[in-house]
């Protein structure tokens, strides 16, 4: 068998035949010089295809290695005249758009990237750290399902900080699919916004149900972009509001209290006034027991809390009057924090109820940006964006990338 038979089935390119192997013992690597099949020319951004070419060059293809070897790919490819496009590069079936790697290659690169950090990748497979981005960013736009975007009627919306300085991105999940439908860069009207903008108007017709917290940027582009999406606030960002103000409330008391006995029982009690009664450990009940005594305001705070919690346990027709008696406590209580958290839920009254209704919350959310967390922690913070969005659709999208074995 000759040797260009064996590399034809070791190499296995689409549309191509291998014309000669070349042998560089010293630096352990072997060139492979491929033909193209096909005699027409391609654009690479269009369907258009035409027998002329405009010149033509020798182009490099880094490959999978075999073994110690590390295999590149000769080819002369041509440069055509596209209506569209003007003069550009052809395509190639074995390498996308003006990338210096095969398709196996890349795929190789993003299935090791999705399992172990950039660093340990640029080691394995000597390649830049930059180059590890963005090949990811040019294999998720290939992989990345239009489909993904069809068929969302329950979504939750958050947003994430990845960088220092207010940097944060958008996140959209698909409540039903468990993966990230969206991402966008900042956390404003305009970028959730865009969101739309891509979604289409028929399919932002079709969104039932929207998740997410007080957010009011992201609650005005949900009512005038989806207006027949309810929108449903989290109810662990509705608890942990609550718990803001009676953090507020001890805060202040021990202020003013501030040199005597009482002040040194608020300060040590914080955690205790912020757990669950379930939750508490025994030093943590005497805190309690102690505040209950000493300081009937924040003990007050702490009982509203908990009933703000409570509503949460009740069915949808009794949390409605749970929540109606609570707003009325809350006003009435002379604690200003909770005076303002009333007229804050009373102002989002229909959400609050929607997720006891429909029992829905952002969990599901807050768990991906758990995971987006430790992917941007892997590769010690991004510098962009863009690559720490495909580096997320890659692992957290749904996309499928299989290793060219």
């Amino acid at each position: 068998m000759r040797i260009t038979t064996v590399f034809n089935k070791l190499l296995s390119l689409q549309g191509t035949l291998v014309r000669q192997v070349e042998f560089l013992t010293a630096d352990s690597v072997l060139y492979v010089t491929v033909r193209r099949r096909a005699r027409r020319h391609r654009c690479p951004l269009c369907s258009f295809s035409t027998g002329a070419a405009y010149d033509h060059h020798t182009a490099t293809w880094r490959h999978v290695a075999l073994g110690r070897w590390a295999v590149f790919v000769r080819a002369r490819v041509c440069r055509l005249s596209c209506p569209r496009h003007g003069v550009v590069t052809e395509a190639v079936p074995w390498a996308g758009y003006q990338a210096r790697f095969t398709l196996d290659f890349e795929d190789l690169v993003a299935w090791c990237a999705r399992e172990m950090n950039k660093t340990a990748v640029t080691h394995l497979l000597h390649i830049a750290w930059q180059t590890v981005g963005r090949i990811i960013e040019r294999v998720v736009e290939r992989k990345l399902d239009v489909a993904r975007l069809d068929r969302l009627y329950v979504i939750g919306v958050d947003e994430i900080s990845y960088r220092k300085g207010h940097k944060y991105l958008t996140v959209v999940a698909d409540h039903r699919r468990g993966t990230v439908a969206w991402m966008g860069d900042g956390r404003s009207r305009d970028t959730l916004g865009a969101f739309f903008d891509e979604l289409g108007p028929e399919r932002s017709e079709s969104v039932a149900l929207a998740s997410m917290d007080m957010c009011a940027p992201y609650i005005a582009a949900v009512r005038e972009r989806a207006k027949n999406a309810e929108i449903v606030f989290d109810p662990f960002h509705v608890v942990k509001l609550g718990g803001d103000a009676v953090h507020k409330v001890r805060r202040t008391e021990a202020r003013e209290r501030k040199g005597t006995p009482h002040a040194a029982v608020l300060k040590g009690s914080r955690w205790a006034l912020l757990k669950a009664p379930e939750s508490l450990k025994p030093d943590e009940e005497v805190h309690l027991a102690e505040v209950a005594k000493l300081n009937k305001r924040v003990y007050r705070a702490y009982l509203l809390k908990e009933e703000l919690r409570a509503m949460y346990l009740c069915g949808a027709r009794t949390a409605a009057k749970h929540l109606r008696s609570w707003l009325a406590w809350a006003s009435r209580s002379k604690l200003a924090p909770f005076v303002t958290l009333a007229a804050t839920l009373r102002k989002y009254r229909d959400g609050v109820l929607a997720a006891i209704r429909y029992r829905l919350s952002n969990g599901r959310l807050e768990g991906l940006n758990n995971k987006i967390r430790v992917i941007s922690h892997r590769a010690y913070g991004f510098h962009s964006a863009a690559a720490l969005m495909a580096m997320v659709y890659l692992c957290c999208g749904g996309l499928s990338v299989e290793l060219p074995t």
